[in-house]
């Protein structure tokens, strides 16, 4: 997910002083990469402080990205993602970043901030800096026509890249379909210690109705027949970078694992082709999924590998579509009771994901037919 920027005051201009002093540190005693010269902090992520940085050594300049996740995340999901694009690496896929090795050999350093007033501790990773443009947001998603189909090339390639990929890592991570059974009591809980910002409002008017949408999902046993990978997990125009036209880079691996193929392809039907403008605003356009689905499916074909969506998981997309957009209807939720957020800005999300919720229970027909006229399978 990313976020918008916000102005800069007198306290945030000193935290990101402070930040800065920190991440020098962090260069010279963890990394053998040269001075940090420069840093330009990216205002547009939510879950994690991401940094561009310029370094100097032996009279030449190179950019990286240094991130900072988010507090309380378990170092094994670190591991993992870090594992990921290592092996990404290792199988010629080169529109991911690098992980930039430390002087003991790990991919990530613990550290402790301290932020004015303020005590924190951290895992801080540095990657290589992918080229290309970083042209949208999530919810600024309608990218041009010839980038939808590369990005859903893209994404055909990534999982047939990595689709036999076994992970010696630990971290286990529960599948959607588990994850949205236990949403109802958290919803609860939100609804429960709810405020009177715009947000609150219209959250309770519509919480019925959400909880209601908890219980429409598919039988286990069909989502546990689809075919799994490890999924990207956000994959969006907004963590892509693009060149005339083409993906150059893929990037913001933090919510990958392993769960149902066909679900990172709902949530990137999502994220690439709802309506954000105010006349259609939740409308899935069709004619974009059609043609993401036709990019995504012949390049998958031509590969080879774990191939295009089989005939069960084209049956399911609809309801992987709908379980998708709860997931982001969650993060939503948990993102602003858990920050106290702008409530005017999440209210946007809300409401977006809410109306995506009922386009897709009034359209589900044609949304079907759709997606069923995709099967390139004998």
């Amino acid at each position: 997910m990313i976020r918008q920027s916000t102005p800069e005051n007198k306290d945030s201009i000193a935290i990101q002083n402070d930040i800065f002093r920190n991440n020098r540190k962090i260069l010279s005693e963890h990394y053998d990469l040269g001075e940090l010269i420069r840093k330009k902090r990216i205002t547009r992520g939510y879950i994690n402080d991401s940094f561009e940085i310029e370094v100097l050594r032996d009279g030449g300049k190179s950019r990286y990205l240094l991130r900072r996740y988010r507090t309380g995340i378990h170092d094994e999901k670190i591991r993992f993602e870090h594992a990921l694009l290592n092996e990404l690496q290792e199988r010629k896929f080169k529109f991911s970043p690098l992980v930039i090795a430390t002087k003991d050999g790990t991919t990530y350093v613990k550290t402790g901030r301290h932020l004015i007033d303020q005590a924190q501790e951290n895992y801080v990773a540095i990657f290589s800096y992918l080229p290309g443009k970083d042209k949208y947001r999530w919810d600024t998603p309608l990218c041009s026509d010839e980038e939808l189909i590369n990005a859903a090339k893209m994404l055909a390639l990534y999982h047939n890249t990595i689709f036999d990929w076994k992970c010696i890592i630990s971290w286990k991570e529960l599948s959607i379909i588990d994850e949205i059974k236990l949403l109802a009591e958290q919803w609860k809980g939100y609804a429960q210690n709810a405020g009177k910002s715009p947000f609150d409002v219209y959250f309770l008017k519509q919480f019925d109705y959400l909880l209601r949408t908890l219980s429409k999902i598919p039988s286990k046993s069909a989502y546990d027949a689809m075919p799994r990978l490890t999924i990207h997990g956000d994959y969006h125009p907004g963590n892509l970078k693009f060149q005339n036209g083409k993906v150059t880079g893929v990037f913001d691996f933090d919510w990958s694992r392993i769960d149902a193929r066909c679900l990172d392809v709902g949530l990137a039907i999502i994220y690439f082709c709802s309506a954000w403008d105010e006349t259609r605003d939740g409308d899935l356009q069709l004619d974009r999924v059609d043609n993401f689905l036709v990019s995504y499916q012949e390049a998958a074909k031509e590969i080879k590998a774990i191939g295009p969506l089989n005939q069960l998981e084209l049956e399911y997309l609809p309801e992987m579509i709908k379980m998708g957009n709860l997931s982001v209807l969650d993060w939503i939720l948990s993102d602003f009771y858990s920050t106290g957020s702008d409530p005017r800005e999440y209210l946007k999300y809300l409401r977006h994901s809410v109306r995506l919720n009922r386009w897709l229970e009034s359209n589900y027909q044609a949304l079907t037919s759709c997606v069923q006229k995709h099967n390139l399978l004998p």
